[in-house]
């Protein structure tokens, strides 16, 4: 006799993009279940980043989605003057404040992009999952992209991919923090596929590597994982919650008018080792 599963699918809407898919039907207020988590582990390592619209969550509601995915953490930047987070009332909740400035008003002032980068990746054991809630989104801009690093490796001639697989990377985003070096390709320890592991905010140097070979090859592994046939983009709405796997993506925020306000609310898992190729 013939088992019939009892597991639901969730309703995944991929994007047309290299990364991306949106989950719909699902009310994030409610337990997730072991298969529903599965699911969701599975769809971040197929499409990178997932969104959910149309949620209405606190910070305390957030940190229970976040956590069915791993442990949660504080963010190590969180407490340097420039940057612009702010403390929840909730233990590893952060809010990304964009306040408007209102000398600008009238002269289409624009608040500039942030540059592709993977979070976390300047640590031992960069973070896996990103959790981010949208409060208050600006009319146009503030976008957040997303690179498939997957798509980005396959794409290389085998040379390349030859040349590289073994090499490891020195990564820093402070000059007072220690650097770390990581492997330039990494692989995915859910989907088992390799990925490059590089970005212009962290990836400085090839060990082993004279100076200006490795700036070379960084800057073409650089320019190629942010070609538009790698890159999703996600057009904010408030309410939504977005979700990303670092360890096969990059991310990025497009500009917007400085004359207006977004508010996010970010959570996000611990990390683990990184899998060399």
């Amino acid at each position: 006799m013939t088992q019939v599963s009892s597991v639901i699918p969730l309703e995944i809407i991929p994007s047309d993009r290299a990364a991306g898919a949106e989950i719909r039907g699902m009310n994030l207020l409610e337990p997730l279940s072991p298969d529903v988590q599965e699911q969701i582990v599975q769809a971040l390592a197929n499409y990178g980043a997932i969104f959910f619209r149309a949620q209405s969550l606190n910070e305390e509601q957030q940190l229970t989605f976040t956590r069915a995915f791993g442990d949660s953490i504080g963010h190590p930047l969180a407490k340097v003057e420039h940057m612009s987070f702010g403390e929840g009332s909730q233990p590893d909740v952060y809010y990304l404040k964009d306040e408007p400035d209102l000398t600008y008003i009238g002269k289409n002032k624009l608040k500039g992009a942030v540059m592709w980068h993977s979070d976390l990746q300047y640590m031992p054991e960069p973070q896996v999952y990103s959790v981010l809630y949208g409060i208050e989104i600006p009319s146009k801009g503030g976008d957040t992209l997303f690179s498939n690093l997957v798509a980005a490796y396959e794409a290389l001639d085998e040379s390349l991919k030859q040349r590289i697989e073994h090499l490891q990377c020195v990564n820093w985003i402070l000059r007072t923090m220690p650097p770390v070096v990581h492997p330039l390709v990494r692989i995915h320890p859910v989907s088992g596929r390799k990925a490059l592991y590089v970005s212009p905010t962290c990836s400085r140097s090839i060990v082993d590597m004279p100076p200006g070979q490795s700036k070379s090859l960084l800057r073409y592994l650089m320019r190629h994982v942010t070609l538009p046939r790698f890159v999703w983009r996600h057009v904010w709405q408030a309410g939504d919650l977005l979700m990303w796997d670092n360890r096969h993506t990059l991310h990025c925020r497009t500009a917007f008018d400085l004359c207006e306000r977004r508010m996010m609310r970010r959570t996000q898992t611990a990390g683990e080792p990184v899998i060399p190729a």
